[in-house]
């Protein structure tokens, strides 16, 4: 018997932080809600009750088989979800063999994959630990099953829930990848959660790539060797040779930084951040970095713009905050050359990238790729750092304020 998982329940605590069901979208070519889709169809059949134990008929096995699929979806999404944080292209079939357990007479559920093509041990992990948590209805206890679970990877992936992220770090800094080419399969720009323990600091540093920091807690920043008190809110702009440092004070210092150009970042993945330490006294090798305060950014309507080229002397990026009021609209449009990329600070809505429509909430991040459809509805009121790389859309922004 084979059924698609459809019904969608909560984990049963099988990942570190609980996941959310998955719904990536393809860059460019719409893909259903539903994808990627799992599929569980038993190959079991009913054994002799243990010892003791009334005889199960038949329909009472596929009927309690058939609750195990549908409760199981969620779960099974929410672990392709976890997965997909590390690479979007995660498919393939793992076959689980499932002793289940008798919790009355003391036995516990045990679970070994006999197959698994999907090859993400993070996958595999979750999946095996929802199986052996999940509470087996009474017909199938004592039995064996074997379940083999099906994942399709959507062709790209748009929204991403950070709280499935792992962060790992060194000498007192943690870093989570939320977006990079390996996990949205867009390489024009990559965004890390950075995390510096109190009176842990970044060292100085000579980025090889434009960064453009968000602050999330106050902090101290090194540029041209001097020190600046940050606020939350503030931004910094680290172009590309350029020198900077970020210490924490007596608190931990957080922040969202964008890397332009993206790519795979397989070095912050390990914890590691991506500019080289230089000495001080180092030279600047092109225009020095900038310190953006948020009470120095211009509003403009719904957006405050921190960061465009009249304060960077770039065209690489943009960086405002955006204010969306409860059940405001942004209509469907689409930026013929640039990729946009949201970090949400509060609220929820739905997104609809090309075609589909997709949960956002307080703790999605969001990447759109160039020539593909978006529209937004707030469900309450949205607040979220928003980029575009190259620069150019946040203009219409001032447009709108002047009309």
């Amino acid at each position: 018997m084979r059924a698609t998982l459809l019904a969608l329940v909560p984990l049963l605590g099988a990942c570190s932080s609980p996941p959310q069901p998955a719904h990536p979208t393809a860059s460019g070519t719409p893909v259903t809600p539903r994808e990627p889709t799992s599929a569980i169809g038993p190959d079991a059949r009913a054994p002799e009750p243990p010892a003791g134990r009334a005889p199960v008929s038949q329909e009472e096995t596929l009927a309690a088989i058939q609750k195990a699929m549908n409760e199981l979806d969620e779960a099974v999404q929410g672990c392709w979800a976890a997965a997909a944080t590390e690479r979007f292209d995660v498919e393939g079939e793992l076959l689980a063999h499932i002793d289940v357990g008798d919790p009355e007479r003391g036995a516990a559920t045990t679970v070994a994959l006999a197959e698994d093509t999907a090859k993400s041990p993070r996958l595999a992990s979750c999946v095996t630990a929802v199986l052996t948590s999940y509470a087996w209805a009474p017909p199938l206890r004592g039995q064996s099953l074997r379940l083999p679970f099906r994942f399709r990877a959507p062709a790209g992936q748009n929204v991403i829930d950070r709280r499935l992220v792992a962060a790992n770090g060194q000498g007192g800094v943690s870093i989570a990848v939320l977006l990079d080419e390996a996990n949205t399969g867009n390489d024009a720009a990559s965004m890390l959660e950075v995390a510096i323990a109190a009176g842990g600091t970044t060292d100085l540093r000579r980025p090889e790539r434009d960064e453009l920091w968000y602050f999330l807690a106050p902090a101290t920043v090194e540029i041209a060797g001097r020190e600046q008190a940050v606020a939350a809110g503030d931004m910094l702009f680290a172009p590309k040779g350029s020198t900077r440092a970020v210490r924490a004070t007596t608190e931990a210092a957080r922040a969202v930084v964008v890397l332009v150009p993206g790519g795979r970042e397989g070095t912050a993945r390990a914890g590691a951040l991506p500019a080289p330490a230089v000495s001080r006294g180092a030279k600047v090798a092109g225009s020095p970095a900038v310190l953006l305060p948020a009470a120095t950014a211009t509003r403009h309507g719904a957006a405050t713009i921190h960061a465009e080229p009249a304060t960077t002397r770039t065209k690489a990026l943009s960086a405002s905050v955006l204010a969306l009021p409860a059940g405001s609209q942004v209509t469907e449009h689409v930026h013929a050359g640039e990729t946009e990329i949201l970090y949400v600070l509060s609220g929820s809505g739905t997104m609809t990238i090309a075609g589909v429509a997709v949960p956002v909430t307080p703790t999605s991040v969001i990447q759109i790729p160039p020539n593909t459809k978006h529209a937004f509805t707030a469900s309450d009121e949205v607040r979220a750092v928003q980029l575009y790389t190259p620069a150019g859309p946040e203009q219409r922004f001032k447009q709108r304020a002047t009309k």
